[in-house]
């Protein structure tokens, strides 16, 4: 990972739920950022920044750290997880 170490973004996710990350795999630039929804509720997301911008990642759950295990497992990178394409993104922000 270029521009953050993994352990540190994966952190940020359990501890705060982001903060807001912006990343770049295989070209395409993405989106991830995480709210308070509300009624102990969190909603962490993953959308794309070209195209339609449409969510490739949803959780909605009661902590970051539901959502930040969720994402881990998340399978959103052509069909693989962060931890197997950690070597190809490029975090610009966050």
């Amino acid at each position: 990972m270029k521009g953050n170490d993994l352990d540190q973004f994966i952190d940020d996710l359990y501890s705060m739920g982001g903060p807001e990350k912006e990343f770049i795999y295989k070209g395409n630039s993405y989106f991830l950022e995480s709210a308070n929804i509300g009624n102990n509720t969190i909603e962490m997301v993953v959308f794309q920044c070209f195209g339609k911008g449409e969510y490739i990642f949803r959780c909605t759950g009661k902590d970051f750290a539901e959502c930040a295990r969720q994402f881990e497992k998340a399978r959103i990178f052509d069909g693989k997880t962060i931890y197997e394409v950690e070597n190809e993104i490029e975090v610009v922000y966050g």
